[in-house]
């Protein structure tokens, strides 16, 4: 059975760059840090993460056995991981949705972001939660807090250490059955699966308009585009039309 050894910290830069560190000093999988305030957080594509006290700021080292070539199916399962937390903790299961690859929707307002960070043999899952708060300076986004959802008092630890228990119950179910184990339970619970989608590939290729299937056999997006369908491990953007 995997020991998690949660740390503490009253501050950090982030608890990624924490992980990360860590990591390439020989730490090992399961190793965790969760932090009350960040000065540099961030969220993927070097978007800055506004990192308010209150809120939970948690990252944790992962090694997988598994090719490498599988680890950003790991950024689903982690977000699913989470939402299976949410609703065992209270929030009502038919407000909360996955959307792909790496956010957490309320009432579709964003509570939680998933940032994956990877060297040659581990990787670094963060977790950004806002709890108590929502970020005063987010624009890109509308933002909802768990403390609008459930009742009574919430403890930030508790919650981090329900999160780090079910991503690596997970993680070891993923590394034995593979991502089809959780495929079809992911696709209930995505965001706006079914509705029409531009899609845009690359800088080079002209946008694409389909129709959104869920997550594919890979982890990927899977779009119907005419009479073709194909999954994508990764875009430029997309957008819900």
């Amino acid at each position: 059975m995997l020991n998690i050894n949660l740390n503490i910290l009253n501050v950090c830069t982030s608890t990624n760059d924490i992980a990360f560190s860590a990591a390439l000093n020989g730490e090992v999988e399961g190793t965790s840090y969760l932090a009350h305030t960040q000065t540099k957080g961030r969220g993927r594509n070097q978007n800055k993460w506004i990192s308010t006290k209150g809120n939970l700021f948690l990252s944790t080292i992962i090694k997988p056995k598994s090719d490498k070539s599988f680890w950003h199916q790991l950024s689903v399962i982690v977000g699913f991981s989470i939402i299976q937390v949410l609703v065992d903790i209270g929030v009502n299961s038919n407000l909360i949705n996955l959307k792909w690859p790496n956010d957490i929707l309320v009432d579709e307002k964003k509570i939680c972001g998933i940032l994956l960070e990877s060297s040659d043999n581990f990787i670094i899952v963060g977790i950004g939660l806002n709890i108590l708060k929502t970020p005063v300076l987010e624009t890109k986004w509308a933002t909802t807090k768990l403390n609008d959802h459930l009742k009574g008092s919430i403890n930030i630890k508790n919650i981090g250490l329900k999160i780090l228990n079910k991503v690596f119950n997970n993680y070891h179910s993923w590394e034995k059955f593979g991502f089809v184990f959780f495929k079809e339970d992911i696709n209930k619970k995505m965001f706006m699966i079914n509705k029409k989608i531009v899609l845009n590939v690359n800088s080079k290729s002209n946008p694409l308009d389909g129709v959104f299937l869920g997550i594919g056999d890979s982890g990927g997006i899977k779009v119907k585009t005419n009479s073709e369908i194909s999954e994508y491990l990764s875009v430029d953007s997309f957008t819900f039309v």
